[in-house]
Protein backbone atom coordinates (compact mmCIF):
# COMPACT_ATOMS: atom_id res chain seq x y z
CA UNK A 1 0.00 0.00 0.00
CA UNK A 2 2.86 2.71 0.68
CA UNK A 3 4.99 1.55 -2.45
CA UNK A 4 1.58 2.54 -4.48
CA UNK A 5 1.06 5.52 -2.82
CA UNK A 6 4.76 6.40 -3.11
CA UNK A 7 3.94 5.43 -6.94
CA UNK A 8 1.17 8.11 -7.61
CA UNK A 9 3.45 10.95 -5.63
CA UNK A 10 5.93 9.89 -8.33
CA UNK A 11 3.91 10.76 -10.97
CA UNK A 12 2.95 14.10 -8.64
CA UNK A 13 6.11 14.72 -8.78
CA UNK A 14 6.92 14.24 -12.51
CA UNK A 15 4.11 16.68 -12.63
CA UNK A 16 5.51 19.31 -10.70
CA UNK A 17 9.32 18.79 -11.64
CA UNK A 18 8.01 19.59 -15.28
CA UNK A 19 6.59 22.63 -14.31
CA UNK A 20 9.18 23.58 -12.05
CA UNK A 21 11.60 23.14 -14.70
CA UNK A 22 9.34 25.58 -17.12
CA UNK A 23 9.65 28.52 -14.49
CA UNK A 24 13.06 27.54 -13.93
CA UNK A 25 14.00 28.47 -17.66
CA UNK A 26 11.50 31.33 -17.30
CA UNK A 27 12.86 33.16 -14.03
CA UNK A 28 16.41 32.27 -15.14
CA UNK A 29 15.80 34.32 -18.42
CA UNK A 30 14.17 36.94 -16.34
CA UNK A 31 17.66 36.93 -14.12
CA UNK A 32 19.38 37.31 -16.88
CA UNK A 33 17.22 40.37 -18.55
CA UNK A 34 17.86 41.92 -14.58
CA UNK A 35 20.28 44.72 -16.35
CA UNK A 36 17.94 46.00 -19.00
CA UNK A 37 14.72 45.29 -16.67
CA UNK A 38 16.29 47.55 -13.76
CA UNK A 39 17.10 50.60 -15.65
CA UNK A 40 13.79 50.05 -17.69
CA UNK A 41 11.05 48.64 -15.27
CA UNK A 42 9.48 50.70 -11.84
CA UNK A 43 10.12 48.04 -8.94
CA UNK A 44 6.37 47.77 -8.38
CA UNK A 45 6.37 46.58 -12.48
CA UNK A 46 9.03 44.09 -11.43
CA UNK A 47 7.07 42.94 -8.79
CA UNK A 48 4.09 42.29 -11.20
CA UNK A 49 6.21 40.16 -13.74
CA UNK A 50 7.69 38.18 -10.84
CA UNK A 51 4.29 37.74 -9.41
CA UNK A 52 2.61 36.10 -12.63
CA UNK A 53 5.23 33.65 -12.50
CA UNK A 54 4.47 32.68 -8.87
CA UNK A 55 0.68 32.41 -9.04
CA UNK A 56 1.16 30.13 -12.29
CA UNK A 57 3.96 28.22 -9.98
CA UNK A 58 1.39 26.99 -8.08
CA UNK A 59 -2.05 27.26 -9.61
CA UNK A 60 -2.09 25.11 -12.47
CA UNK A 61 -5.66 26.31 -13.81
CA UNK A 62 -3.98 29.51 -14.18
CA UNK A 63 -1.09 27.99 -16.32
CA UNK A 64 -3.63 26.64 -18.40
CA UNK A 65 -5.49 30.09 -18.63
CA UNK A 66 -2.18 31.96 -19.59
CA UNK A 67 -1.61 29.33 -22.43
CA UNK A 68 -4.50 30.38 -24.25
CA UNK A 69 -3.83 33.78 -24.39
CA UNK A 70 -1.06 34.65 -27.32
CA UNK A 71 -1.75 38.24 -28.36
CA UNK A 72 1.46 38.34 -29.86
CA UNK A 73 2.98 35.41 -32.73
CA UNK A 74 5.34 33.53 -30.28
CA UNK A 75 6.11 33.04 -26.47
CA UNK A 76 9.06 31.78 -24.72
CA UNK A 77 7.08 28.97 -23.94
CA UNK A 78 7.32 28.13 -27.72
CA UNK A 79 10.96 28.08 -27.81
CA UNK A 80 11.83 26.01 -24.26
CA UNK A 81 9.17 23.73 -24.66
CA UNK A 82 9.89 20.99 -26.44
CA UNK A 83 6.46 18.99 -26.11
CA UNK A 84 3.21 18.52 -24.44
CA UNK A 85 1.43 16.03 -22.65
CA UNK A 86 -2.30 15.47 -23.48
CA UNK A 87 -4.65 16.29 -21.02
CA UNK A 88 -7.97 16.31 -22.83
CA UNK A 89 -9.94 19.87 -23.68
CA UNK A 90 -7.59 21.20 -21.59
CA UNK A 91 -4.35 23.05 -22.44
CA UNK A 92 -1.24 20.59 -21.98
CA UNK A 93 1.37 20.44 -19.47
CA UNK A 94 5.35 20.79 -20.58
CA UNK A 95 6.44 17.37 -20.68
CA UNK A 96 10.19 17.34 -19.95
CA UNK A 97 10.67 14.73 -18.19
CA UNK A 98 8.26 11.58 -19.72
CA UNK A 99 4.50 11.08 -17.91
CA UNK A 100 5.29 7.44 -19.22
CA UNK A 101 6.27 4.88 -21.58
CA UNK A 102 4.77 5.68 -25.19
CA UNK A 103 2.65 3.68 -27.25
CA UNK A 104 5.70 1.91 -28.68
CA UNK A 105 6.92 1.88 -24.67
CA UNK A 106 9.81 3.98 -25.09
CA UNK A 107 10.19 6.74 -22.95
CA UNK A 108 12.69 9.80 -23.06
CA UNK A 109 13.98 13.04 -21.76
CA UNK A 110 13.48 15.89 -24.22
CA UNK A 111 15.17 18.61 -24.42
CA UNK A 112 14.43 22.65 -25.35
CA UNK A 113 15.15 22.59 -29.08
CA UNK A 114 13.45 19.30 -29.54
CA UNK A 115 16.88 16.73 -28.72
CA UNK A 116 15.45 13.75 -26.28
CA UNK A 117 18.00 11.50 -24.23
CA UNK A 118 16.44 8.15 -24.66
CA UNK A 119 14.99 6.88 -20.99
CA UNK A 120 14.80 3.04 -19.83
CA UNK A 121 10.80 2.46 -19.41
CA UNK A 122 11.51 -0.01 -16.87
CA UNK A 123 14.06 2.23 -14.84
CA UNK A 124 11.45 5.24 -14.73
CA UNK A 125 8.78 2.74 -12.94
CA UNK A 126 11.63 1.55 -10.06
CA UNK A 127 11.87 5.11 -9.60
CA UNK A 128 9.50 6.35 -9.38
CA UNK A 129 8.63 5.66 -5.86
CA UNK A 130 11.76 6.86 -4.76
CA UNK A 131 11.10 9.87 -6.79
CA UNK A 132 7.50 10.56 -4.80
CA UNK A 133 8.97 10.04 -1.43
CA UNK A 134 11.73 12.34 -1.60
CA UNK A 135 9.40 14.74 -3.32
CA UNK A 136 6.67 14.33 -0.34
CA UNK A 137 9.75 14.77 2.48
CA UNK A 138 11.08 17.96 0.30
CA UNK A 139 7.58 19.77 -0.05
CA UNK A 140 5.96 18.96 3.40
CA UNK A 141 9.73 19.99 5.42
CA UNK A 142 9.78 23.31 3.25
CA UNK A 143 6.07 23.97 4.29
CA UNK A 144 6.27 23.02 7.66
CA UNK A 145 9.27 25.54 8.28
CA UNK A 146 6.99 28.37 6.95
CA UNK A 147 4.23 27.19 9.16
CA UNK A 148 6.52 26.94 11.98
CA UNK A 149 7.86 30.29 11.51
CA UNK A 150 4.39 32.06 10.86
CA UNK A 151 3.17 30.93 13.98
CA UNK A 152 5.85 31.80 16.33
CA UNK A 153 5.54 35.53 15.18
CA UNK A 154 2.13 35.33 15.72
CA UNK A 155 2.69 34.16 19.15
CA UNK A 156 4.96 37.65 19.41
CA UNK A 157 2.31 39.46 18.17
CA UNK A 158 -0.01 37.96 20.91
CA UNK A 159 2.40 39.18 24.04
CA UNK A 160 2.50 42.57 22.45
CA UNK A 161 0.27 45.52 23.15
CA UNK A 162 -2.24 46.17 20.71
CA UNK A 163 -2.70 49.78 19.14
CA UNK A 164 -6.81 50.94 19.58
CA UNK A 165 -8.46 52.35 16.67
CA UNK A 166 -7.89 55.91 18.00
CA UNK A 167 -3.77 55.37 18.13
CA UNK A 168 -3.60 54.24 14.71
CA UNK A 169 -5.71 57.04 13.09
CA UNK A 170 -2.84 59.48 14.55
CA UNK A 171 -0.75 57.31 11.95
CA UNK A 172 -3.15 57.76 9.50
CA UNK A 173 -4.17 53.88 9.69
CA UNK A 174 -8.02 53.82 8.54
CA UNK A 175 -8.57 50.17 7.83
CA UNK A 176 -10.42 48.44 10.28
CA UNK A 177 -8.87 45.04 9.20
CA UNK A 178 -5.66 45.80 10.04
CA UNK A 179 -4.09 45.74 13.66
CA UNK A 180 -0.52 47.02 14.52
CA UNK A 181 0.69 45.64 18.42
CA UNK A 182 4.27 47.29 20.19
CA UNK A 183 6.48 44.22 21.03
CA UNK A 184 9.95 44.00 22.57
CA UNK A 185 13.15 42.20 21.74
CA UNK A 186 11.68 41.72 17.98
CA UNK A 187 14.90 41.67 15.44
CA UNK A 188 13.03 43.85 13.17
CA UNK A 189 9.41 45.20 12.49
CA UNK A 190 7.18 43.25 10.18
CA UNK A 191 3.96 42.76 8.44
CA UNK A 192 2.35 39.06 7.94
CA UNK A 193 -1.09 38.39 6.20
CA UNK A 194 -3.54 36.24 8.60
CA UNK A 195 -5.67 36.78 11.73
CA UNK A 196 -4.85 38.19 15.34
CA UNK A 197 -6.68 35.87 17.71
CA UNK A 198 -8.39 33.60 15.12
CA UNK A 199 -10.92 33.41 12.34
CA UNK A 200 -13.59 35.89 12.71
CA UNK A 201 -11.94 38.73 14.15
CA UNK A 202 -12.02 40.45 11.15
CA UNK A 203 -8.19 41.58 11.41
CA UNK A 204 -6.38 40.47 7.85
CA UNK A 205 -2.96 42.04 8.07
CA UNK A 206 -1.11 41.84 11.74
CA UNK A 207 1.84 44.57 11.99
CA UNK A 208 4.76 44.30 14.52
CA UNK A 209 6.64 47.30 15.61
CA UNK A 210 9.43 47.03 17.94
CA UNK A 211 8.42 48.59 21.07
CA UNK A 212 11.55 50.84 21.46
CA UNK A 213 10.82 52.65 18.41
CA UNK A 214 10.76 56.97 18.80
CA UNK A 215 7.11 57.76 17.41
CA UNK A 216 8.23 59.69 14.58
CA UNK A 217 10.59 56.49 13.30
CA UNK A 218 7.46 54.51 14.34
CA UNK A 219 5.32 56.29 11.73
CA UNK A 220 7.67 55.97 8.83
CA UNK A 221 7.61 52.10 9.35
CA UNK A 222 4.43 52.40 9.51
CA UNK A 223 4.08 53.96 5.91
CA UNK A 224 6.07 51.30 4.09
CA UNK A 225 3.90 48.15 5.77
CA UNK A 226 0.84 50.12 4.41
CA UNK A 227 2.13 50.22 1.39
CA UNK A 228 3.22 46.43 1.40
CA UNK A 229 -0.56 46.12 2.47
CA UNK A 230 -1.63 48.28 -0.26
CA UNK A 231 0.44 46.55 -2.86
CA UNK A 232 -0.73 43.00 -1.56
CA UNK A 233 2.99 41.40 -0.77
CA UNK A 234 1.73 39.77 1.86
CA UNK A 235 -0.43 37.39 -0.24
CA UNK A 236 2.40 37.15 -3.02
CA UNK A 237 4.66 36.05 -0.75
CA UNK A 238 2.29 33.20 0.84
CA UNK A 239 2.31 32.12 -3.07
CA UNK A 240 6.07 32.06 -3.09
CA UNK A 241 6.27 30.52 -0.03
CA UNK A 242 3.53 27.46 -1.57
CA UNK A 243 5.75 27.60 -4.95
CA UNK A 244 8.84 27.03 -3.21
CA UNK A 245 7.24 24.01 -1.50
CA UNK A 246 6.78 22.36 -4.68
CA UNK A 247 9.89 23.73 -6.26
CA UNK A 248 12.41 23.93 -3.20
CA UNK A 249 14.81 21.45 -5.90
CA UNK A 250 14.88 24.02 -8.12
CA UNK A 251 17.99 26.80 -7.29
CA UNK A 252 16.89 29.03 -10.15
CA UNK A 253 13.87 29.56 -7.79
CA UNK A 254 15.47 30.81 -4.53
CA UNK A 255 17.24 33.05 -6.51
CA UNK A 256 14.11 34.64 -7.66
CA UNK A 257 12.78 34.38 -4.40
CA UNK A 258 15.37 36.35 -3.33
CA UNK A 259 14.96 39.18 -6.06
CA UNK A 260 11.15 39.26 -5.63
CA UNK A 261 11.83 39.96 -2.25
CA UNK A 262 14.01 42.96 -3.12
CA UNK A 263 12.19 44.06 -5.30
CA UNK A 264 9.38 44.25 -3.38
CA UNK A 265 11.06 46.39 -0.58
CA UNK A 266 12.42 48.50 -3.52
CA UNK A 267 8.50 49.06 -4.86
CA UNK A 268 7.65 50.29 -1.09
CA UNK A 269 10.66 52.12 -0.59
CA UNK A 270 9.47 54.60 -3.70
CA UNK A 271 6.09 54.85 -2.81
CA UNK A 272 6.78 55.86 0.76
CA UNK A 273 9.65 58.55 -0.73
CA UNK A 274 7.18 59.58 -2.57
CA UNK A 275 4.39 60.77 0.00
CA UNK A 276 7.46 62.42 2.15
CA UNK A 277 8.93 65.70 2.08
CA UNK A 278 12.49 66.16 1.81
CA UNK A 279 13.11 66.32 5.67
CA UNK A 280 11.21 63.00 5.91
CA UNK A 281 13.01 61.61 3.05
CA UNK A 282 16.23 62.09 4.94
CA UNK A 283 14.95 60.28 8.43
CA UNK A 284 13.80 57.67 6.01
CA UNK A 285 16.96 57.03 4.34
CA UNK A 286 18.44 57.08 8.12
CA UNK A 287 15.79 54.11 9.59
CA UNK A 288 17.07 52.15 6.59
CA UNK A 289 20.67 52.16 7.69
CA UNK A 290 19.34 52.42 11.28
CA UNK A 291 17.09 49.02 11.00
CA UNK A 292 18.23 47.30 8.11
CA UNK A 293 19.22 43.71 9.11
CA UNK A 294 19.41 41.80 5.48
CA UNK A 295 17.55 39.05 7.01
CA UNK A 296 14.72 36.93 4.67
CA UNK A 297 11.75 36.10 6.53
CA UNK A 298 10.23 33.49 4.90
CA UNK A 299 6.17 33.01 4.20
CA UNK A 300 4.11 35.71 4.11
CA UNK A 301 5.72 38.08 6.52
CA UNK A 302 7.25 41.10 5.11
CA UNK A 303 9.74 43.33 7.31
CA UNK A 304 11.06 46.94 7.23
CA UNK A 305 14.49 45.72 7.25
CA UNK A 306 15.00 42.80 5.21
CA UNK A 307 16.82 42.96 1.30
CA UNK A 308 20.17 44.48 0.63
CA UNK A 309 19.37 47.42 2.61
CA UNK A 310 23.23 49.29 1.50
CA UNK A 311 20.75 48.85 -2.16
CA UNK A 312 17.66 50.70 -0.71
CA UNK A 313 19.64 53.15 1.16
CA UNK A 314 21.67 54.48 -2.24
CA UNK A 315 18.04 54.29 -4.10
CA UNK A 316 16.29 56.17 -1.69
CA UNK A 317 19.11 58.88 -1.51
CA UNK A 318 19.03 59.24 -5.37
CA UNK A 319 15.51 58.98 -5.93
CA UNK A 320 13.45 61.40 -7.81
CA UNK A 321 9.85 61.73 -8.86
CA UNK A 322 9.14 59.62 -11.52
CA UNK A 323 7.32 61.21 -14.93
CA UNK A 324 4.49 59.64 -16.15
CA UNK A 325 5.84 59.08 -19.19
CA UNK A 326 8.75 56.93 -17.73
CA UNK A 327 5.50 55.15 -15.25
CA UNK A 328 3.73 54.33 -18.45
CA UNK A 329 6.38 53.19 -20.64
CA UNK A 330 7.31 50.95 -17.90
CA UNK A 331 3.92 49.76 -17.63
CA UNK A 332 3.81 49.02 -21.32
CA UNK A 333 6.95 47.13 -21.30
CA UNK A 334 6.15 45.16 -18.02
CA UNK A 335 2.29 44.17 -19.70
CA UNK A 336 4.23 43.12 -22.97
CA UNK A 337 6.75 40.88 -20.70
CA UNK A 338 4.14 38.66 -19.26
CA UNK A 339 2.48 38.28 -22.71
CA UNK A 340 5.89 36.96 -23.84
CA UNK A 341 7.30 34.94 -21.23
CA UNK A 342 4.06 33.59 -19.71
CA UNK A 343 1.17 33.49 -22.41
CA UNK A 344 0.72 31.26 -25.51
CA UNK A 345 3.35 27.94 -26.16
CA UNK A 346 2.55 24.71 -27.52
CA UNK A 347 -0.91 23.22 -26.30
CA UNK A 348 -2.39 20.02 -27.06
CA UNK A 349 -5.27 19.91 -29.56
CA UNK A 350 -8.72 20.95 -27.89
CA UNK A 351 -10.35 18.42 -29.68
CA UNK A 352 -9.55 15.49 -32.54
CA UNK A 353 -13.10 14.88 -34.08
CA UNK A 354 -13.52 11.23 -35.99
CA UNK A 355 -16.30 11.09 -38.18
CA UNK A 356 -17.69 8.47 -40.75
CA UNK A 357 -17.76 4.58 -39.91
CA UNK A 358 -16.41 3.05 -36.35
CA UNK A 359 -13.24 1.01 -36.70
CA UNK A 360 -14.63 -2.95 -36.54
CA UNK A 361 -12.39 -3.43 -33.64
CA UNK A 362 -14.11 -1.01 -31.33
CA UNK A 363 -12.13 -2.42 -28.18
CA UNK A 364 -8.78 -1.74 -29.94
CA UNK A 365 -9.58 1.57 -30.71
CA UNK A 366 -10.73 2.56 -27.29
CA UNK A 367 -7.74 1.14 -25.68
CA UNK A 368 -5.30 2.60 -27.95
CA UNK A 369 -3.03 -0.17 -27.18
CA UNK A 370 -2.85 -1.88 -23.88
CA UNK A 371 -4.47 0.13 -21.70
CA UNK A 372 -8.10 1.29 -20.49
CA UNK A 373 -8.91 -2.37 -21.14
CA UNK A 374 -11.35 -2.02 -18.07
CA UNK A 375 -13.27 0.30 -19.58
CA UNK A 376 -13.34 -1.10 -23.55
CA UNK A 377 -14.66 -4.22 -21.85
CA UNK A 378 -17.49 -2.22 -20.46
CA UNK A 379 -17.77 -0.45 -23.79
CA UNK A 380 -18.10 -3.75 -25.53
CA UNK A 381 -21.46 -4.72 -23.33
CA UNK A 382 -24.95 -4.26 -26.16
CA UNK A 383 -26.29 -1.01 -24.23
CA UNK A 384 -22.78 0.59 -25.12
CA UNK A 385 -22.51 -0.62 -28.91
CA UNK A 386 -21.40 3.16 -30.48
CA UNK A 387 -22.87 4.86 -33.56
CA UNK A 388 -20.40 7.35 -33.81
CA UNK A 389 -17.14 8.72 -31.97
CA UNK A 390 -17.00 12.48 -31.77
CA UNK A 391 -13.95 12.59 -29.69
CA UNK A 392 -11.06 10.06 -28.10
CA UNK A 393 -8.65 11.70 -25.62
CA UNK A 394 -6.91 9.08 -23.02
CA UNK A 395 -8.56 11.29 -20.54
CA UNK A 396 -12.39 11.26 -22.06
CA UNK A 397 -14.34 9.69 -24.76
CA UNK A 398 -17.79 11.61 -26.67
CA UNK A 399 -19.66 8.88 -28.63
CA UNK A 400 -23.45 8.33 -29.57
CA UNK A 401 -24.96 4.96 -29.06
CA UNK A 402 -27.24 3.15 -31.04
CA UNK A 403 -29.93 5.10 -29.76
CA UNK A 404 -29.03 8.46 -30.70
CA UNK A 405 -27.94 9.47 -27.36
CA UNK A 406 -24.35 11.23 -26.68
CA UNK A 407 -22.10 10.01 -24.03
CA UNK A 408 -19.46 11.84 -21.80
CA UNK A 409 -17.08 8.86 -20.72
CA UNK A 410 -14.74 10.24 -18.54
CA UNK A 411 -11.67 7.85 -17.32
CA UNK A 412 -10.18 7.66 -14.15
CA UNK A 413 -6.54 6.63 -13.47
CA UNK A 414 -6.00 4.38 -10.35
CA UNK A 415 -1.85 4.39 -10.00
CA UNK A 416 -0.49 2.95 -12.79
CA UNK A 417 -0.72 3.53 -16.57
CA UNK A 418 -2.19 -0.10 -17.20
CA UNK A 419 -5.01 0.94 -14.27
CA UNK A 420 -7.57 2.81 -15.99
CA UNK A 421 -11.57 2.72 -15.48
CA UNK A 422 -14.74 4.20 -15.95
CA UNK A 423 -14.64 7.32 -13.48
CA UNK A 424 -18.36 8.88 -14.55
CA UNK A 425 -20.76 8.38 -17.29
CA UNK A 426 -22.85 11.74 -18.31
CA UNK A 427 -25.78 12.12 -21.16
CA UNK A 428 -24.61 15.47 -22.60
CA UNK A 429 -27.73 15.72 -25.58
CA UNK A 430 -29.64 13.90 -27.61
CA UNK A 431 -28.97 13.19 -31.34
CA UNK A 432 -27.40 16.96 -31.90
CA UNK A 433 -26.39 18.25 -35.06
CA UNK A 434 -22.35 18.80 -34.79
CA UNK A 435 -23.42 22.64 -34.98
CA UNK A 436 -24.48 22.20 -31.44
CA UNK A 437 -22.22 19.96 -30.03
CA UNK A 438 -19.35 22.40 -30.95
CA UNK A 439 -21.44 24.72 -29.13
CA UNK A 440 -21.76 22.77 -25.75
CA UNK A 441 -17.86 22.14 -26.20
Amino acid sequence: MAEQWLHLWGWVAVYYINFGILEGLTFGALILLRPVTNRLLRPRHRVWLWAVGWLAAVMITWYEVLAWILPVPFSFRDLVIPRVGERGNQSAAPLFLPDGAGADGAASIALPGGAEIPLDAALLERALPVLGGVFLVLAVGVLVWSIRQERRLLRLAQHGERLDQTALEEYGITRTNVAVCLCGGLPASFVYYGHYTGIGDGVRYVICLQRELPRERMRLVLLHEMEHIRLRHPICKGWMALAMGFHAWNPVLWLAYRLTCRDMELACDQAVLKKLGDRDRRDYTRALVELGSGRHLWGTVTSFGECDAALRVRRAVSWKPESRVRTAASLLLAVLMVLFFYCGGPVWSRFAPVRGSVPEDWAAYVSGGAWVQETARKLEEPDWAPAEVWSRTPEQLVVQDGDGRWWLICFLWRGTREDYSIGSLHEILRTPSLEEYDKIL
